[in-house]
């Protein structure tokens, strides 16, 4: 049993530089049904960040400490089905900014061993919400188009991904046109200048075909230029 642990920590809401603190703590031993993870990677989403600000639409009992998702090892086990030194990760919100969390075994997703922590401590949010937003709605079919705008963003590049295995093709913008490039290299099938420029080239590209289905992450003129390829 772990005896010591340090973790981030926010009594109040407010700027995280202004409102977290680190401090020692003792990890709670787990009960039954429960598992003790040792931290191994935690990413910090902006959700966190909104989380600790106050600004997020779930608020936790506070003091609390921020983390939706990351990478551990099990550490300590009162629940059949979870050894020590298995890889697992967090399916809910799981105080994930520490060095270690107990968690309801339920809660958990176990992994494959040898499994690249950083890689792994990522794969909740932003790589099933791109699955959900391709294949949750029933609208986009193999060889269809889909555009989005924010395409360099962590979702967007998920989509860009899971699209081309998949088999749908993508238009996605972007702001920065040194960005294209890196895009194209994950596997993007057009990208351009989220402008009037960029639009009037996806539209040419399509032909006259209407884009199955579009992602919206900016909103105003970007996103009108999104519905009029659909």
């Amino acid at each position: 049993m772990t005896e010591s642990g340090t973790r981030l920590i926010f009594r109040t809401t407010g700027k995280p530089a202004d409102v977290l603190e680190l401090e020692d703590f003792t990890p709670r031993e787990p009960e039954a049904g429960e598992v003790l993870v040792r931290m191994v990677a935690a990413p910090l989403n902006p959700a966190d960040l909104n989380t600790v600000e106050g600004t997020y639409g779930v608020k936790p009992e506070l003091p609390a400490t921020p983390g939706i998702e990351g990478f551990g090892v099990v550490e300590d086990s009162g629940a059949e089905g979870f050894s020590e030194g298995e890889a697992v990760i967090f399916l809910k919100r799981s105080a994930t900014w520490a060095t270690h969390t107990t968690v309801p075994a339920d809660t958990l997703f176990k992994l494959p061993a040898g499994i690249d922590p950083l890689q792994a401590a990522m794969l909740k949010v932003n790589p099933a919400t791109a699955w959900r937003l391709l294949r949750g709605f029933g609208l986009v079919e193999d060889g269809e188009w889909i555009v989005q705008n924010a395409g360099n963003s962590a979702v967007g590049r998920c989509v860009i991904q899971l699209a081309r295995d998949f088999g749908i093709r993508t238009v996605s913008f972007v702001r920065r046109p040194e960005l294209v490039a890196e895009l194209e290299a994950l596997g993007a099938d057009a990208v351009f200048t989220d402008d009037d420029a960029g639009r009037a080239a996806a539209k040419e590209l399509l032909g006259g075909a209407k884009a199955a289905l579009g992602f919206n992450a900016v909103g105003g003129d970007s996103a009108l230029g999104l519905l009029k390829l659909l």
